[in-house]
């Protein structure tokens, strides 16, 4: 089973249960998702990660193009997804949502980070005027989260074969 089919799977066993974590492994790479609440369309989560070693030794420059890729692949979110940022001491591109949802009570955004020391790591932010920014649940259909997933795992793979 692929990772996305095992994430898939689990998400009937979560419906009506709070605060779950689910994980799926293939090979050297493994999924692991916080889960908030889980219905049958469905799911809030606070953390969606794909780990793998295969990242260990890549260059800068092989994970700017990955995150743009990575961009590129992800257009069905609530915001579209842009590389703001690449940190070449710490081989990080940093992705967010550009621009971000704007709601009267605060700004909204997705926030995605490509290491090198072998992740691909998803999370929703909500910050309010005046105060620091909170990690918030991102509510997703269960067909979005399993895009997610294959497009996390479509990068690993696209960045280790270049």
């Amino acid at each position: 089973m692929t990772l996305r089919e095992q994430i898939l799977s689990q998400l009937p066993g979560m419906i009506a249960k709070q605060h779950e974590h689910m994980t799926a492994t293939v090979g050297p790479r493994t999924v692991r998702c916080e889960v908030d609440t889980c219905d049958q369309l469905a799911v809030t989560i606070y953390e969606l990660v794909l780990e793998t070693s295969e990242l260990a030794s890549v260059e800068i420059a092989k994970l700017q193009a990955a995150s743009k890729s990575l961009c590129e692949r992800v257009t069905y979110l609530l915001e579209p997804i842009s590389p703001i940022e690449s940190d070449a001491d710490g081989c990080v591109v940093q992705m967010r949502s550009s621009p971000p949802q704007q709601k009267e009570n605060g700004r909204f955004y997705y926030e995605i980070f490509l290491r090198r020391g072998g992740s691909v790591a998803l999370h929703r932010y909500e910050k309010q005027p005046g105060s620091i920014r909170q990690r918030v649940a991102a509510t997703l259909t269960h067909e979005v989260l399993g895009r997610l997933v294959e497009d996390f795992d479509q990068t690993v793979e696209d960045t280790i074969l270049t």
